[in-house]
């Protein structure tokens, strides 16, 4: 696939009580390819998490998205349902699925109108980065927000999702312990996706581990494989 001359966009969609700060480990990584980056934060509607539902969220993906340049996708955790759902209006020439929600939902549940994430305890973030320097710790921990039960009762249900039609790569930490491997494996063999697999790594462990950059930049290589 040739691309026209605009640069490539890679819009980088988050998790669920994280922000577009989970990619600063990735952001020069594709910026040094010669890519744009839009990292954002998901913001929620007026009246707050208790009204936000997974549309609106779809929603501002679909909005960070140029009309006039391709577009690359990569949703971590919920990020990755986003992408999916976003696929059809944007029209992506690939997407990247990082320990992503499997689109048929995982573990469905009730959840709080709001789920309670911010200020929480730093014992829950050290708990959950066990591949993470004390640094990154540090400066995660303070940046985790509430977050929509709604939303993440859609995540946990699923949804009507239509398979991509572009190239799909799915990257695996095979220590994730929100969304088992296993899950990813599946998701990957449904889409007939490219997969990277890294042994021993946590689920935010792809952006914000040690390892982060070198996953960054074999997301990149494996990309400029799939849309060239």
């Amino acid at each position: 696939m040739l691309f026209p001359v605009n640069p490539v966009t890679v819009v980088m969609i988050h998790g669920a009580g994280g922000g577009g700060w989970e990619y600063e480990k990735w952001r020069p990584v594709f910026e040094a390819r010669g890519w744009k980056v839009v990292n954002r934060d998901l913001v929620p509607v007026h009246g707050g998490y208790a009204h936000t539902k997974i549309g609106d969220y779809v929603d501002q993906v679909i909005g960070w998205c140029p009309k006039n340049s391709p577009v690359i996708l990569i949703g971590a955790s919920m990020g990755g349902r986003l992408a999916l759902e976003a696929a059809p209006k944007v029209h992506p020439v690939a997407i990247v699925m990082v320990n992503s929600v499997p689109p048929e939902g995982h573990n469905p549940r009730k959840f709080p109108s709001v789920v309670k994430w911010a200020n929480g305890p730093l014992k829950d973030t050290i708990d959950s980065m066990p591949d993470s320097d004390q640094a990154t710790i540090q400066w995660a921990w303070k940046r985790w927000r509430d977050e929509s039960g709604s939303v993440m009762e859609s995540l946990s249900k699923g949804g009507n999702v239509l398979s991509p039609t572009c190239p799909v790569l799915v990257v695996i930490g095979e220590s994730d312990g929100d969304v088992p491997p296993k899950v990813s494996h599946q998701v990957a063999k449904r889409f007939r996706a490219m997969v990277l697999s890294y042994p021993g790594m946590s689920h935010v462990g792809p952006l914000l581990s040690r390892s982060a950059a070198k996953v960054a930049q074999d997301v990149v290589n494996k990309l400029s494989e799939l849309i060239h």
